[in-house]
């Protein structure tokens, strides 16, 4: 059935370890886990809202107090990432000790519309009335990368073919101000500001589900501005869906008015206490029909279990509503495809030339292919006019990313850009003419994988963020492009065509029957293209063994054979065989149990190596992680002495092959030059495909004397490979 399915949790205020609230969290991961049996529309759950009220106090502890004692196990009992958590504060999530620090100008309630654009529309002011909520925002950016999640927050999805957008607002900017009578009490006080919202509309007005999230109801908004905030959101251009907390009901209503209608889901608390009708519900729209459903969920604190919440106006525990019809703007259209100029006769002729030299020492057993994160670009998904899709890369996606899509997804928040000081000027006033402007203009492309995750490395929670990002990259099963389909299917058509037993091999000869695939990336989908292919192969991956006191580390190589699940059927899946295990540096290649004669040996050069989620060096990302891996330890830790020896030689008697590959990072030239010192007189060709060169790019390709081969997609570059390998003409 086409639709899209969400769950919505709020109001968890946590607070220290509680044993009556892990009765009621364990009850509710088994309700989760369980939910095909409420509908089995319930089977995928595309994402996660929480609409307020994480902590109970906006206290760090509290957070992560929170992310291991609830997040985490509902993230796991839906099989979602963190990216599809979208969280918004609640007055609980605000530290009312931070109100020491605040002028005394908001530290009553607002009493004009004016006062609030005033405070909104100007960025200082607008960052003072965020202070309180420091410990929140830190946390969610860390944690869900949310762009700005404590004002006018916007995640985008593409979910059942439709463009989806959450829109989060902070509805507790003035909670907990003391009222006129001296008395705290929001009812009727707080705001969101129309300045929160204006901008965001207009930015998801192209897509075709909106859903508003915000921890109060409406109705406790202060009067001067709570039927226009009201009618901004339920205007023809403003949101489908309109989710809050707070409250502790569960209830679903349907909002009609003149200029347009709107579906209104609070979602009940996840825990108030123990003895508490405590709520959540699911949420199910079905496109088809046009025709959603909201799954109403009931603490039971007598028998201790979770269970459908009937009333007389929902007595099977669930309320059906039409879905309701918005103006969607067109999405703007994609930018005509610069043409590249016709490629000269001598171009060609220089492709024919490479592609001929190339295949003919493939088939040779002599070329060694160096793949870079570009690889990833092969195949992407384009519009009609070749442009391809813009960048929103995420994990649990379907390919794996770039270094520059990893740089600006680990840099959601842009909170790395936001370190860049100009020497100068005021930041927030730089001129036009300003450098810097013309690098925040170009953010993504600019992006540095290593600078960024150098940053997010130093801070405290910033190590959890780079772990977990490259276990799931590392873990996620991606679609292979045909990039690495062609090194995978490579081995058995070199047997097919003969060419495989032809290369004379064994001591003192250069030539391996199969291939040795050098990466520098962190996913695994080169990997799966073998398993999908079932071709048996050999691993290699770098890895930390230990650290001392004295920050010394110690590395190596590990070791996992692939084959087929049952001996001698070449029909059967490709699997593990035995432990992986160490490579000792140094190891004699007769001591080692692969060989490129046997398997081909897929290198990961930086790591990881599989399910390793413990040491922070396990695999090589940051600037001080490729310090430790390219220039400290002593010479028998350096990545050459730890390299084994067949692979080492192999690299250094071979053609290279650059794929994908970039040498504008310094640690990518570093390695080179580690592996073939420039005192070394190389004797053999290296190229580089490289579809889209800069300048920089052109200059440190020839300075390395390698012939670069340019203006080609990868896919059809594959193509041209594919035809003069199968060519029966040896």
């Amino acid at each position: 059935m086409a639709g899209m399915t969400w769950l919505h949790l709020s109001d968890w205020h946590q607070k220290g370890k509680e044993f009556d609230r892990e009765v009621v969290r364990d009850a509710l991961i088994r309700d989760i886990e369980e939910r095909e049996k409420i509908s089995p529309d319930l089977a995928k759950i595309d994402f996660i809202i929480f609409s307020g009220d994480v902590a109970y106090s906006g206290k760090k502890e509290e957070y992560a107090a929170a992310r291991e004692n609830l997040f985490e196990p509902v993230l796991q009992a839906t099989g979602l990432s963190t990216e599809r958590l979208f969280i918004v504060p609640g007055n609980h999530d605000l530290d009312r000790s931070a109100f020491e620090l605040l002028p005394n100008s908001i530290l009553k309630p607002f009493e004009s519309n004016e006062q609030v654009k005033d405070w909104l529309t100007n960025e200082k002011k607008r960052d003072r009335l965020r202070e309180p909520f420091a410990a929140y925002r830190e946390f969610v950016i860390q944690y869900t990368h949310q762009t700005q999640p404590d004002y006018s927050s916007i995640h985008r999805l593409q979910i059942g073919g439709k463009r989806v957008a959450l829109l989060g607002l902070n509805s507790a900017l003035m909670a907990g101000r003391i009222n006129e009578r001296g008395e705290v009490n929001d009812d009727g006080k707080l705001i969101v500001g129309e300045p929160q919202l204006y901008d965001a509309l207009h930015k998801i007005a192209s897509d075709e589900v909106r859903i508003a999230v915000l921890h109060h109801p409406l109705e406790l908004l202060t009067e001067f501005e709570r039927d226009l905030i009201t009618k901004r959101l339920q205007d023809n251009d403003g949101c489908h869906f309109l989710l809050c907390g707070h409250q502790h009901k569960a209830k679903a209503y349907q909002v009609t008015g003149t200029t347009g209608n709107c579906v209104i889901i609070p979602a009940g608390s996840s825990y108030s206490n123990r003895n508490y009708h405590n709520g959540y519900n699911f949420v199910h729209l079905d496109f088809a029909t046009s025709e959603g459903i909201v799954y109403l969920r009931r603490w039971d604190y007598d028998d201790n279990y979770w269970c459908k919440h009937t009333a007389k106006s929902h007595e099977d525990g669930s309320i059906t509503f039409e879905i309701p019809q918005k103006k969607i703007k067109a999405p703007p259209p994609a930018p005509p495809v610069p043409q590249p100029p016709p490629r000269t006769s001598v171009e060609d002729a220089k492709l024919n030339e490479h592609l001929e030299t190339l295949v003919a020492k493939l088939k040779c057993g002599l070329v060694v292919p160096f793949l870079g994160a570009d690889i990833n670009l092969c195949d992407r998904s384009k519009h009609t006019n070749g442009i391809p899709y813009p960048w929103d890369w995420e994990p649990s996606g379907n390919y794996p990313p770039t270094s520059v899509e990893l740089a600006a997804y680990l840099d959601k928040s842009q909170e790395y850009l936001r370190t860049v000081r100009c020497p100068l000027c005021d930041t927030e006033t730089l001129p036009p003419e300003c450098p810097l402007m013309a690098a925040i203009v170009t953010k993504v492309t600019r992006l540095d994988l290593q600078h960024v995750s150098q940053y997010l490395n130093v801070r405290l929670q910033g190590k959890d963020t780079i772990n977990q990002a490259i276990n799931e990259i590392s873990q996620h099963n991606y679609t292979p492009n045909s990039l690495h389909r062609f090194f995978a299917q490579l081995p058995r058509l070199m047997d097919k065509m003969g060419y495989s037993s032809r290369i004379k091999t064994g001591v003192g000869r250069e030539a391996t029957r199969y291939q040795l695939l050098v990466t520098t990336n962190f996913d695994s989908t080169l990997e799966h293209g073998f398993l999908e292919a079932k071709q048996p192969f050999d691993l290699v991956s770098y890895t930390v063994v230990e650290e001392n006191n004295e920050g010394e580390i110690f590395k190596q190589f590990m070791h996992q054979k692939f084959e087929h699940e049952i001996d001698g059927d070449q029909d059967s899946p490709i699997v593990p065989k035995g432990e992986r295990k160490a490579i000792p540096p140094g190891t004699a290649p007769e001591n080692l149990d692969f060989s490129l004669n046997e398997r081909p040996v897929i290198l990961k050069l930086y790591g990881p190596t599989e399910e390793q989620n413990s040491h922070r060096k396990s695999f090589a990302i940051t600037e001080d992680h490729f310090i430790d891996y390219l220039a400290y330890g002593d010479s028998n830790s350096n990545p050459i002495s730890i390299l084994p020896i067949s692979l080492l030689n192999k690299l250094k008697n071979s053609h290279i092959w650059f794929l994908g590959y970039s040498l504008r990072y310094w640690h990518q030239r570093v390695i080179l030059h580690r592996i073939w010192p420039e005192t070394e007189d190389r004797r053999r060709n290296w190229w580089a495909i490289h579809p889209k060169p800069g300048a920089l790019d052109n200059e440190l390709w020839r300075a390395n004397h390698v012939e670069l081969i340019s203006e080609m997609p990868l896919e059809n570059y594959v193509d041209e490979l594919n035809k003069g390998l199968s060519k029966s003409v040896f």
